[in-house]
């Protein structure tokens, strides 16, 4: 019975995915995101492995890199650590064939390294021997920080989640978010509702709050808020620091 209940499972998430593109699904991930339901995302990223299993579209494995990258990190917030550990095994093994075909593209390098930071932060221990390799794959990516947004934003959270007398730092980590954010808007992501377009606008928007720059802080809250006016949890967290 077991088998022909996986079997039937299988068999609706190929059906399922069927017919949608890689717009759809970024289009189905921005929705939930949008709603506060990462958690949904798991199934949505099993959707596109199995078109992507279908079709092997490059542009499909790169969003469905970045989707497990988005999805780990709302793990870890949440405390899901089984969860993300289980991701966070087939995101490393994705980014691997990403990188194989993209021949060590930088933004390809700066993933790789946000994910050897996941490791860390699931496993304390291992930032000894892991923490160099991420430092250099994200300091490698840095060389192509004004093409990629990635590439900024990885070495802005590198800054900014650095314990200070480590090297880290706040204030430094803004004007990376703020490149990021720039090239975001140069490309179609603003355009498409690109989920990843928010979440870096937030990351801005918290690091002027954390540095004292409330007004700045509002300002970008409002600007997204103008962008996705359906996000009722981004408009809470505005309410909050904003008009409190």
């Amino acid at each position: 019975m077991k088998t022909k209940i996986i079997a039937i499972v299988l068999c609706c998430v190929a059906f399922q995915s069927m017919g949608q593109t890689t717009a759809d699904f970024e289009q189905r991930l921005y929705s939930s995101y949008i709603e506060d339901k990462i958690i949904d995302w798991k199934e949505i990223i099993i959707d596109m492995t199995a078109k992507y299993q279908e079709d092997n579209e490059t542009d499909l494995l790169y969003s469905i890199c970045f989707a497990q990258y988005g999805y780990i990190g709302y793990c870890i917030s949440e405390d899901l650590g089984k969860e993300a550990k289980g991701a966070l095994k087939d995101a490393i093994k994705n980014t691997k064939k990403l990188d194989e075909l993209y021949q060590g593209r930088h933004d390809v390098l700066a993933l790789q390294g946000a994910l050897i930071g996941y490791q860390i932060m699931l496993s304390k221990f291992r930032s000894l021997f892991l923490g160099p390799k991420a430092f250099k794959l994200i300091n490698t990516a840095s060389e192509s920080s004004d093409k990629y947004f990635n590439c900024s934003l990885e070495i802005g959270n590198m800054r900014y989640f650095t314990p200070k007398f480590l090297g880290g730092s706040k204030e430094e980590a803004i004007s990376y978010y703020e490149n990021a954010v720039e090239l975001l808007e140069l490309n179609a992501e603003k355009e498409e509702k690109n989920w990843m377009y928010i979440n870096v606008n937030l990351l801005l928007a918290n690091a002027y709050y954390d540095t004292g720059s409330k007004d700045l802080a509002c300002q970008q809250y409002e600007k997204i808020l103008e962008y996705e006016p359906g996000a009722d949890w981004i408009r809470d967290e505005f309410d909050i620091k904003c008009l409190q």
